[in-house]
């Protein structure tokens, strides 16, 4: 069996100690100029193409030397400056080096630590150096960086050129910095100041991959190899910084932990101020029956001072009136009095001269009774034409029927008027009808117009909205869609629509804006009143960005509302809707109430039953919501102008039908106006004997029977007897009516009286309250007063009685709520002062019933404005800031593990051409790592974004509070080792080495770092799998060695640890690649292991803080270590002594 150290290479292969030169750009020479302890002159070292052991006390330069050569090479930020000489991250700096710095020590002044520099003046630059070239063809090209000092910072200057530069034949005299850019660039040299630029010139010529210099970088690191998963973590993967990811989290997690908080903060005021609202409520509703009745106490005299002059104004006019026909009526009586005893006395006197003057009076006196008859049979006339209007079927012939006319008339003319009453309001009504049935004509016909300029459903006024922010901005109203005109229920499920209708009506007429749109559309809108049918109109507009990546829902579930839309397809700003309905309205469309009681989100019925979250529920059936018309899905709106144009044709119908009303309602108001004028004629006439036309009658056939009776009866004594006993009876009736009317009258005056005091009094007392300026106080008692007391206490009679009544009433009625009140205002204040004392920053407020309006006032604002601000706000930081962050850190995190991964799966490429032992190579096999912490970390970002689609408050308070834990461990820095170790994807994986029998394929064996192999057995495995992986980024190919490719590695202290048969079998890996070495390894022994494989010897040493580099032979470095090995060991046994 073959030895393990010869299973790539035979002892034949080893070279001698001069190295052959071979193809691809090896390092020529490398020069420094004022570069850390190397001061003041050129220092130059030339490999010449050969690989080079450079060594040197520690502290001499060597690691100077190399930090210079990763500087050309590697990217800043990236760069492993002074690793192997245990340097601390920020010891050492391009600064540092700028200046020479040699010493840090304590500062006595500052209490500080200063460091010794040799150029702290900063008044020279510094020039970087290094020549690559290919042996075989002469190729070269030189890369240079210049640092300078530009009176802030240390600024650097990239320089490239093809051929071989140096510094003091190209870099002399560039004394302005200012300047010194354009200088180089005349010097025939690709000059810039970005490090990519230069990088991509450097890959050009080189051909090497992009993460090259990364694993040079790493390469120039690796010095002791004792744990494989530490190996390839810290040398074969880089480390990703996430410091600004994670402090934008923790910045944006801060804002939402402000927003959360200010949230629980009006959620609490909230539930402190529902018991205000509720016992507030509950004082209101009693405070306002109190408050009533003080108001009727308060206005009891004046409603009845004011009913007073209502009541007793008529009725004294009434008695005036009366007593003007009484005492006509006592007129009357006085002059038939007078006449009857005048006719007593000339009956007396003719009796006594025995009727012979008779004869000659009665033709006199008939025609005075002709006169009368004539006079009143007309007046009759009028007043029977009168009555005849009226449509009483009635003829008034004697005293009682004219009173029962007058009182009939009385009593009917309150009723008739009610009725006339009654007809008017009814008649407005109809008006009123009318005008809203037009009304809504117009706006019918005005929404048909509006349907017809376009195909949707929009109502009219957001259609012309539109239209104006559209002529005005000069847009298409294709640009600004509303949101309802890219979304309709589907033919074949209707029977949702209403329900739909409700839960996206307010999300369908929002205005649509794209982001390259909003400045002119939102300034537009700002300074434009908004109008649309003659008043101000409401728009919501939604700002749309265009190249927004809004994810919609993987799975959909077949009960979705949004399974029974269909959608415009083809519109830019569809992709948004659609996310946002998924977003926002994922109703489940619930068939039985048993399964919309079990739906634990977002859920609707039907019967329009919506769920919004476990506690909230609305189910609205009101007609509008019903009626199709105001539907506005869609954009087919041929049956809503359908439905609209029969809706109009009702309309016409009822307006017909209505003004048909109002005709015959005019009809009968006419002929009632006409019974009242007629009323009004026939209470003109005051007393019957204005009509009696009969007595006049029967007088004259008296008068006429009398003459003929004396002319034919001779016993004229006797008749003039019969007449005298007539009179004398008509007289007593006469009498005794008078009598009554006096007494009547009597009445009557007092009566009037009594009203005009009334009367007076109760103006005083008006113009009283008029003058103290509280009668419009009282009066809106007045209605309220007028419905507590009925409509007949209002009487002349009742007035007075009914007022002490009412007075004690309304006094018993105070008492009674003031008991109620006290202890629901106790509980009011208790309330009051609970709030006041968890928020004392609320000074205005106090627990008093008079800051009641305030508190609710503060209720309502944080219900309507303050609880869904702060609702939408901490939404969106949870939604759209810090779980979206999240997500996106996590995604990142997730990415790095991919690039991990694919980064062993490019590695185990070029392992495959390695052999590891005979007829076998490694393969790496990355395992997810079992730690605990780790997978917790994991665990805990996934639980972090997941259900960020349901949007329930209990939901957004559960995502919160799992992502605080979380990002208040990520902030503490306490926790700083484990947030290192959590967010460094690469402490995700434990790294297997499998050994693979390359002709079966089969694992022969596995590495790993518990398995218990020796430390060169693990030093082997690294090296081959660090070999493969500079394979892979220089693009090197061992079976074509003359392919121009980069060639060079530096490795630092690599050996120092290691046995020399590992050491060996790993320059061997080098050298099968073609690869020059530069090998940085302390002044001792170990160093000669590397002795077959070197062609150049550099020592380094430092002498009064600068340091020099000298070239040896290979006799100068074996006898240089020899001595160096006995200075030792002397030293060693003079410590022993």
């Amino acid at each position: 069996m073959r030895k393990q150290a010869d299973t790539l290479f035979e002892k034949a292969d080893y070279v001698s100690a001069t190295f052959s030169q071979s193809s691809g750009f090896r390092l020529k020479r490398l020069e420094l100029l004022n570069w850390g302890t190397f001061d003041q002159q050129v220092h130059t070292v030339s490999p010449e193409g050969q690989s080079t052991l450079l060594v040197g006390q520690n502290g001499s330069g060597k690691s100077t030397l190399v930090d210079a050569i990763l500087t050309l090479l590697v990217k800043p930020g990236v760069r492993n400056f002074n690793v192997a000489a245990g340097a601390k991250k920020r010891e050492r700096t391009e600064r540092t080096y700028f200046e020479g710095a040699f010493d840090r020590n304590a500062d006595g002044d500052s209490n500080g630590i200063k460091t010794r520099c040799l150029r702290s003046k900063k008044k020279h630059y510094s020039v970087l150096l290094a020549c690559f070239q290919n042996n075989d063809d002469g190729a070269a090209f030189s890369l240079t960086q210049v640092l300078y000092w530009n009176g802030q910072k240390v600024d650097k200057i990239y320089c490239f050129s093809d051929g071989d530069r140096t510094i003091t034949g190209d870099f002399s005299q560039l004394d302005s910095s200012d300047g010194i850019l354009k200088a180089i660039k005349d010097r025939d040299f690709k000059a810039t100041k970005s490090f990519t630029e230069y990088e991509s010139w450097f890959r050009k010529i080189t051909k090497v991959k992009k993460k090259a210099m990364d694993v040079f970088n790493q390469t120039v690191a690796v010095k002791d190899i004792e744990n494989l998963n530490e190996f390839i973590r810290n040398h074969m993967l880089e480390p990703h910084n996430w410091s600004e990811r994670l402090e934008a989290l923790l910045a944006h997690f801060t804002q939402l932990n402000k927003a959360h908080a200010s949230l629980i903060k009006v959620r609490d005021q909230q539930a402190l101020l529902e018991p205000v609202a509720k016992h507030g409520r509950e004082y209101t509703r009693f405070n306002v029956k109190l408050e009533k009745a003080i108001r009727k106490s308060q206005g009891l005299d004046a409603f009845f001072a004011m009913k007073t002059i209502d009541v007793f104004e008529p009725a004294f006019k009434q008695f005036q009136q009366s007593l003007v026909e009484v005492r006509e009526r006592n007129k009357s009586f006085k002059q038939e009095l007078d006449r009857v005893e005048e006719e007593q006395r000339r009956i007396k006197n003719e009796i006594e001269n025995e009727g012979g003057d008779r004869l000659k009076m009665i033709p006199l006196l008939i025609d005075n009774a002709s006169s009368e008859l004539k006079r009143k049979r007309e007046r009759y006339d009028l007043y029977q034409s009168a009555l005849t209007r009226t449509e009483l079927n009635t003829r008034v012939t004697c005293e009682s029927d004219f009173q029962k006319v007058q009182q009939f008339i009385s009593d009917q003319r309150g009723q008739l008027e009610a009725t006339i009453k009654a007809y008017e309001e009814n008649r407005t009504g109809l008006v009123i009808s009318r005008g809203q049935v037009r009304q809504e004509q117009s706006e019918l016909s005005i929404e048909l117009a509006s349907l017809e300029r376009q195909k949707g459903n929009l109502p009219e006024w957001s259609v012309s909205l539109r239209e104006s922010i559209c002529q005005e901005l000069g847009l298409s109203e294709k640009e600004l869609p509303f949101v309802a005109e890219l979304i309709a229920v589907q033919e074949n499920q209707r029977e949702w629509e209403s329900s739909i209708e409700k839960v996206l009506h307010s999300f369908g007429l929002s205005l649509l804006v794209p982001d390259r749109y909003y400045h002119m559309v939102s300034r537009h809108v700002e300074q434009t009143k908004l109008i649309a049918r003659g008043r101000g109109q409401r728009l919501i507009y939604l700002r749309i960005s265009e190249h927004a990546t809004l994810q919609n829902k993987a799975d959909l579930d077949p009960a979705s509302m949004l399974g029974k839309l269909r959608f415009k397809e083809g519109h830019l700003l569809l992709p948004w809707v659609k996310a946002e309905l998924a977003s926002r309205f994922d109703y489940r469309c619930c068939e039985s109430i048993e399964e919309f009681q079990q739906a634990s989100g977002l859920a609707i019925t039907l019967s329009r039953h919506v769920k919004t979250g476990s506690k909230r529920h609305d189910k609205d059936d009101r007609d509008q919501l019903l009626n199709r018309r105001n539907f506005i899905l869609g954009w087919d709106n041929k049956e809503k102008r359908q439905q609209i144009t029969a809706r109009i044709a009702e309309l016409e119908a009822l307006d017909q039908q209505t003004s048909q009303k109002i005709a015959a309602i005019d009809t009968d108001l006419g002929a009632i106006r006409n019974r009242i004028h007629a009323w009004d004629e026939l209470q003109a006439f005051n007393d019957f004997s204005e009509i009696d036309w009969k007595q006049h009658q029967q007088a004259i056939d008296d008068l006429k029977a009398e003459k003929t009776a004396i002319e034919e009866n001779s016993d004229a004594i006797q008749l003039l007897r019969e007449q005298a006993a007539k009179l004398s009876s008509r007289r007593e009736g006469l009498e005794s009516q008078r009598d009554d009317s006096i007494r009547a009258e009597s009445r009557l005056e007092k009566s009037i009286q009594d009203a005009e005091r009334l009367i007076l009094n109760a103006g005083n007392t008006i113009n009283e309250y008029k003058k103290n300026d509280v009668w419009e106080q009282f009066r809106s008692a007045f209605a309220e007063l007028e419905s507590s007391v009925d409509e007949s206490c209002f009487s002349i009679e009742s007035l007075l009685p009914t007022q002490d009544s009412l007075r004690k009433r309304l006094e018993k009625e105070q008492i009674v709520l003031r008991k109620k009140l006290d202890p629901i205002e106790e509980q009011l204040t208790q309330a009051m002062s609970k709030f006041t004392k968890k928020f004392p920053e609320e000074a205005d407020l106090l627990p008093r019933v008079a800051y009641l309006d305030s508190f609710l006032g503060l209720r309502q604002r944080i219900i309507d404005e303050d609880l869904p601000r702060h609702t939408d706000r901490f939404k969106e930081r949870l939604n759209d800031t810090v779980t979206r962050e999240i997500g996106l850190f996590r995604a990142a995190l997730e990415k790095e593990r991919r690039n991990i991964e694919d980064k062993i799966e490019t590695l185990n490429l070029s392992l495959r051409q390695l052999d590891f032992r005979d007829g076998t190579y490694i393969q790496l096999d990355p395992q997810r790592v079992k730690n605990h912490s780790i997978i917790e970390f994991q665990r805990q970002l996934r639980e972090c974004v997941e259900g960020s689609f349901e949007d329930s408050a209990e939901a957004n308070e559960a995502r919160f509070v799992r992502i605080q834990k979380l990002v208040v461990k990520l902030q503490d820095e306490g926790h700083r080792r484990w947030r290192d170790k959590v967010v460094d994807v690469r402490n995700w994986f434990d790294f297997l080495a499998n050994v693979i029998d390359e002709k079966t394929l089969e694992q022969v064996s596995s590495y790993d770092d518990s398995t218990g192999q020796s430390g060169g057995e693990k030093a082997k495995l690294a090296f081959t799998i660090l070999v493969a992986a500079i394979a892979y980024q220089y693009d090197l190919d061992p079976s074509e060695p003359d392919e121009q490719r980069f060639r060079f590695v530096v490795v630092d202290e690599m050996f120092s640890k290691v046995d020399d048969q590992h050491a060996e079998y790993a320059l061997k890996l080098f050298r099968q690649f073609g690869l020059q070495l530069l090998i940085v390894a302390p002044l001792d022994a170990k160093a000669c292991v590397t002795q077959p494989f070197v062609g150049n010897y550099l020592h380094v040493t430092k002498k009064n803080n600068r340091s020099e580099v000298f070239q040896m032979t290979a006799k100068e470095f074996a006898n240089y270590v020899d001595a160096a090995d006995e200075h030792r060991i002397s030293n060693s046994k003079n410590n022993t002594d």
